[in-house]
């Protein structure tokens, strides 16, 4: 009998059926690693905010490179018997045939530091930013919320733009009143940034409709502005007040960070202890930082087991901190905080990778 062709057809065989091998194999792997990179970084964002609450210092990791190995393995084998009385022995033949592939990844982290990422982080956040954020759909309340401290003197917690102040923030009724009304006429494209004729100087447009007149007139009033003007400088300068300008303070990224992480819930033991900075209000009470437009916008608990249901969850000192699945308001903050990082840091360039992990 002829048993190299035999061996051939099934080897032919094992190779047909590998023939995806490397498309499998993408398929397998990309969403895995998609997936542990995407949680490994948004557990390093909450673990900097509570680093943040307690005063400890912060520290990014960026993963720089992911190198995987496929590596496939085919054995395979015809083996005969021979078997049956003497003078009628027979031949059996046994094919043995197995395939399988594993796969070595190594990945590779960069440290975000240096002067370039420290300056990132550190410069406000650009006014062309803001409206972009806001005219591509996310609210002008979160987008404002979270990257102003203060417009044409209305102030939005500037205490909180740094480590937990001692005493709490006054003063952001107005500030909160004007979200409440660009959350009103939102989507109704009577606020628009714009460039004047010369495309050179910013300016903003407030225009007006009978639907929402009021709506409009009570912002040209909380912000000191000219009613009968519907064109209006827009500037950074803070300090001066006009009435034909609106003049916007910005959060610098590591700013946000400090605001969000005044919303990080302690246990009573770790205040009692002096870990954590306790604010308090002109009475003396303890401040519920949830009162502030910042804390109403995110939270993050804090529990002695780990939580069940977690979008996020880190162990820290002995505790459990996370944001809670079911607080869609944390959520959407916590995916912006991630995109701002992303348009702010990202253009920084991080040194070398220092360390490479090959996983096994």
């Amino acid at each position: 009998m002829k048993r190299q062709p035999l061996l051939f057809m099934t080897l032919a065989v094992l190779l047909d059926g590998c023939h995806s091998f490397g498309p499998d194999g993408l398929k397998g792997t990309h969403p895995l690693y998609n997936e542990a990179i995407n949680a490994s970084m948004n557990e390093q964002f909450v673990q900097n905010l509570v680093r943040l609450r307690y005063r400890d210092p912060t520290y990014f990791l960026d993963v720089s490179n992911v190198a995987a190995t496929l590596k496939l393995e085919m054995t395979g084998g015809l083996d005969q018997t021979a078997f049956g009385l003497s003078g009628s022995a027979s031949d059996i033949l046994q094919l043995s045939a197995s395939a399988g592939y594993s796969t070595q990844p190594t990945i590779s982290y960069a440290p975000l530091q240096g002067e370039s990422f420290v300056k990132s982080v550190l410069s406000p956040i650009p006014l062309e930013a803001l409206f972009a954020l806001s005219e591509s759909g996310w609210n002008p309340r979160r987008v404002f919320g979270l990257c102003v401290e203060r417009i044409n003197g209305l102030e939005n917690a500037p205490s909180a733009s740094g480590p937990t102040p001692d005493l709490a923030p006054e003063h952001d009724g107005g500030f909160r009143r004007l979200m409440r009304l660009l959350d009103e006429v939102r989507g109704q494209h009577l606020i628009i940034p714009r460039l004047d004729s010369e495309g050179k100087e910013p300016r903003l447009e407030i225009r007006s409709d009978a639907k929402h007149a009021d709506a409009i007139r009570e912002i040209k009033q909380l912000l000191g502005l000219d009613p009968t003007l519907e064109n209006y400088r827009l500037s950074g300068e803070f300090l001066r007040h006009d009435p034909d300008t609106v003049s916007i303070r910005t959060r610098s990224l590591m700013s946000i960070f400090f605001l969000l992480s005044h919303s990080v819930d302690a246990p009573l033991s770790h205040k009692s202890a002096g870990l954590v900075t306790v604010t308090r209000g002109a009475g003396g009470a303890e401040f519920d930082w949830r009162h502030t437009l910042g804390g109403k916008l995110f939270h993050i608990r804090e529990s002695e087991d780990r939580p069940d249901l977690a979008f996020l969850s880190i162990p820290y000192r002995g505790r459990w901190f996370y944001i809670a699945d079911n607080d869609l308001e944390s959520k959407s903050t916590f995916m912006l905080l991630t995109q701002l990082f992303r348009l702010q840091a990202g253009a920084a360039k991080s040194i070398s990778p220092a360390l490479t992990i090959p996983l096994r």
